[in-house]
Order: C-alpha cells, then structure tokens, then sequence
C-alpha cells in the first residue's frame, strides 16, 4: 500500500500545476494561519502608539529597553554559539553511550515551561545558590540572572541545530584537508566550519529571535531590569496597549533587518581566517588539550544548563518520600488526575502540531532555499518566517486572543493547535532551509537527467541528506508546542496545557503547591525524555567521525 502511494505521489509530481500548487497551499498557510494572527493584534492598534510619543518619559524608556533587548539578545546569541558548538561538535563526533545520554539531555531545558524554568533558575541563582562553598554570592534579580536565563533556554536550540548540520557535513573535505598535513584543528576550523555556515546563521538568528521575545521567564527574575517585553509587560498591568505597538514593531523591524543583514553577511564573510598557526593547532588538536576542552563543555553545559533546569524539580525530590503527594500521583488521586489529563493534552496537541508544520514548512523550506518564485520573494518570506519568534510573547498572545478568540465556536482543542502552530512554525523552516541550502543543487538536477520527477528527488535525494535537520527541527517544534505557556492562555478559557497547570500551581497558595510544582516538573521531563528518545531511535545516526 505504501508503495503505491509513494507511486501516485511521484507520478502527481510530474504536473507542474499540482505542484505549483502545492507551493501556493504552503504560502497562503503561512500567511493566514501563522503571519496574520500572530501580527494582528499590533496592526489594529498602530494609533495607540501614539501614547508612546506624547509622554518623554515613556518614550525614553521604550528606547532604553529596545536597546537593552537588542544588546541581550546579540551577547545571548553569541554566547550560545561559542559554548554550543563544542558541545555540538562533541556530540557529532564521538561514540559512546554517555555522549547519547548528553545528546538526549540537551533537548530537556526546551521542555520546561519558560516561567517554570525562570522560577527553578531564580532559586538556583539566588536564594539557594549552590555555590556558596566557592565564596560565590548569591545573585540578585537583575540584568544578569536574565542574561543566564536566556542562556540556559537559548542554548539547546543552538546546539540541536549544529548537531544535525555538522552530522550531515560531508567529511571527505576535511579528511583531505588531514591527509594534506593539516591539523584536526586546522581541518575543522578552516574547513568544516567554512562548511556549516548557513547552519550558524540559522543557529544564531534562532537564539537571538528567540531572547528578543521571552516574556514570562525574563519577568520572574528580571528585577528592575527592563528589556523590551518586560517594558510591554509593565505598560500592559498599567492599562496601556500603546507601548506594546511601538516596541513591538520597532522590535519586528530593527529584527528583520538584522536578520537580514546577518543572512547575507554571514555566509559571505569567511571567519576565522583561512591563516594556519601550524606549532600552535598542532598543540591545541592534542589529545590532552582536546580532553580538557570536552571537559570544558560538558561542565558548562551541567552547571549553567541542566543545573537551573532541574533545580527545582531535585529540589523538592527528598520531599516526596513520606508526603502523600506520591501517593496521590500513583493513584492519581485529588490535583493529579488534572495534570495526567493536562500531560495527555499537551503531548497530543505537540504531536498534531509537529505533523501540520511537517507538511506545510518543508514546501516553504524548498521555496526559500531554491528561490522557486525568484529571489525577491524567497528574501521576504525568508524574513517573514522569523516573526512569530521576534514579537514578545505578552503581544504575541494579545494579537492571538484577539484574533482566535473571535472563534470560539472551534474546540478549543482545535485553537491550541493554531496558536501553538504559530509559535513552533519557524523552527523547524529555518532548520530545513539551512539544510536545503547546504545541499548542492547538482545531486537534484543528476536525478532529473536520469529521469527522476520532482517527488522522487525530493525521497530519495534530497530527504536523505537532510534527514538529521528534520529530525531536529520536528524535536524543536514539539519541546517548544510542550513547554508553550503564553499563547495557550490566550486562546483558551477550559481547557490546560501541563505547562498552565504547572504555572497555576507556582502561582497558587495551596499547601505543597512548590512540591506539587516541582514534582510535576520532574514528571515533565522525564516523560519527555523518554518520548525524546524514543523519536530519536527512530533513526540511526551515521558514522562517527575521528577525534578532532
């Protein structure tokens, strides 16, 4: 049966009309269903920000925290990319079942509700800081507890993304390189990093767009920090839409902008150098100092990722023992048969919305990445993508309750799905543009010569090499669909997500209610661990390459 669709899907593809339309299908679904409602809410109420403009004060201070956002958001980014790619490097190229249980653990942070996790951060950081032995002091709320948070909830993106591209990087380059003299070092930094550039751009506009609109977790340990949501934030609890328009499309258009100069000019501009220091990598590519820079990584990773990550659910661990809160999870009994329903509820909507976007981002991917409309337009739609990651959340779940509200005839299972489509939507077609990008066009154009049509390429050609970007970008959109707290709270009124549930519990007064909290976090990833897992043996990684 299989093969006889796969045999109609090849044959429908030979029609230029079909498949003109089903380019036009994934364009008209970007542009109703994840650009309009998520742009919506800004654009009805552009004659508010003129509140903005008569107030001096209020002007002064949406200047400063756009600022503040675009200065957070470039050392965030940069930070990921440093720190990340070690760790992505690391993962790729060495064999061992620890370095698979490490890439397993990269995806959990992405799990946690971002206010859970600002929450489980803000006692790591602060008032149980565990480094208090090394003389550390603990950390008040501020500019620079925001800075680690966006850190810890940044990072897995970059490394998820770099992992998938430095798997599907052809080696043959860099083996060449090594059998020509060249160091691991030399080798990889002035070849295979040259290699993976539109995987870095795509990594680090994934991770900048994603700092520039964090607003429930960057609230909790903000302080009297105010970046751009958080400015939004304040002025919405005052009762003014107005600062919420103007720093909302000043963010949206100084984004885009960066977002397309960092295209352009990254892939472009060749750093590091192609300069070799043969005495000083021949040093660097050891065997002890690459040992001591895995190390390095991994510790990193443990310390300022996975550490605020579970904090809060190890926290209250040893609580458990002798409450009756494990009791009433085994039995599911009193307030947990709600979050049984609420689990059962976020991993179905995460699963639907994984397969929606599969469908419809991969023919977006494709016009993109091989400019099937012309340039012009792959350029606009290729910025346009990212938007729904640029608006702060607090605006972005504004425009979607009014745009999804006026339907609330639909199930509200059915508007959760198209909120959550919303948010997840750039992931995974700036993961697969990356990939098509670094496929050469000739691999395609043999096929066709051969007599191949346009679906069989794609199956057996194009799919293969960028299998592992796919794969990364479907785990990106559900861990993003599961831990979606903002946009869910918009849209609904009955039913709850686990990450509502979760915040609702942080936010109540009822007795146990951090226990509660805390154990339904853990619970949280470690399902998700196992569902991670599952998915990822769904696929074999390919061969390893040697230490470098």
């Amino acid at each position: 049966m299989a093969g006889g669709i796969l045999a109609a899907l090849d044959k429908s593809s030979s029609r230029k009309g079909l498949v003109l339309a089903l380019y036009a299908a994934s364009v008209a679904y970007f542009l109703g269903i994840i650009l309009l409602p998520t742009t919506i809410g800004v654009l009805t109420k552009l004659g508010s920000a003129q509140q903005v403009f008569a107030d001096p004060a209020l002007f002064d201070r949406a200047i400063s925290a756009i600022k503040s956002s675009f200065g957070l958001a470039f050392l965030v980014s940069s930070l990921d990319l440093i720190a990340g790619i070690p760790l992505a490097w690391l993962i790729a190229r060495r064999k061992s079942s620890l370095i698979g249980v490490l890439d397993w653990l990269v995806d959990l942070p992405l799990i946690v509700p971002t206010v859970t996790l600002g929450y489980s951060a803000l006692l790591f950081w602060s008032s149980d800081n565990p480094f208090g032995f090394l003389g550390m002091q603990p950390l008040s709320p501020g500019w620079v507890l925001v800075l680690l948070l966006h850190f810890c909830f940044s990072y897995p993106v970059v490394v998820r993304v770099m992992v998938s591209k430095i798997m599907e990087l052809d080696q043959m380059y860099e083996i060449a390189g090594r059998t020509l003299g060249a160091t691991p070092l030399t080798a990889a930094r002035s070849i295979s990093i040259q290699l993976l550039s539109s995987g870095i751009v795509a990594s680090f506009l994934l991770a900048f767009s994603r700092s520039l609109s964090e607003t429930g977790a960057t609230i909790v340990v903000a302080g009297i920090f105010e970046n751009g949501p958080v400015f939004i934030r304040r002025a919405k609890e005052a009762g003014m839409d107005g600062p919420m328009v103007f720093t909302s499309l000043a963010l949206i258009l100084l984004s885009l902008l960066v977002y397309y100069l960092v295209r352009y000019l990254g892939v472009r501009v060749r750093i590091p150098f192609i300069r070799a220091w043969p005495d000083i990598e021949k040093k660097l590519s050891g065997k002890e100092t690459t040992t001591v820079r895995d190390v390095l990584t991994v510790l990193i990773f443990v310390f300022f990722i996975m550490s605020p990550t579970i904090f809060l659910s190890l926290k209250y661990a040893p609580s458990l023992f002798g409450s009756q809160v494990l009791s009433q999870f085994l039995s599911s009994t009193g307030i947990w048969s709600s979050f049984w329903a609420s689990l059962i509820l976020s991993y179905s909507i995460g699963l639907v919305v994984g397969v929606i976007n599969t469908v419809f981002s991969i023919p977006m991917a494709i016009i993109i990445a091989r400019r099937r409309f012309g340039k012009l337009p792959a350029t606009i739609l290729d910025g346009l993508t990212a938007v729904p990651l640029i608006i702060p959340s607090v605006a972005l779940g504004a425009s979607m309750g009014l745009f999804w509200g006026g339907l609330r005839t639909l199930p509200e299972f059915l508007l959760i799905v198209f909120a959550h489509l919303s948010i997840t939507y750039p992931y995974l077609v700036a993961t697969m543009v990356s990939a098509f990008e670094d496929i050469p066009p000739y691999f395609e154009e043999s096929a066709r010569t051969l007599g191949a049509n346009a679906f069989t390429v794609f199956r057996t050609v194009t799919l293969p090499m960028a299998k592992y970007s796919l794969i990364s970008g479907i785990m990106l959109t559900f861990t993003r669909s599961v831990d979606e707290t903002g946009a869910t709270l918009a849209v609904v009124s009955q039913l709850k997500t686990v990450p509502v549930l979760l915040v609702d519990w942080i936010r109540s007064a009822f007795p146990g209610s951090d226990l509660a909290a805390g154990f339904g976090t853990l619970l949280l990833l470690l399902i998700s661990f196992f569902i991670l897992l599952m998915l990822r043996l769904l696929t074999r990684p390919g061969e390893r390459f040697a230490k470098s």
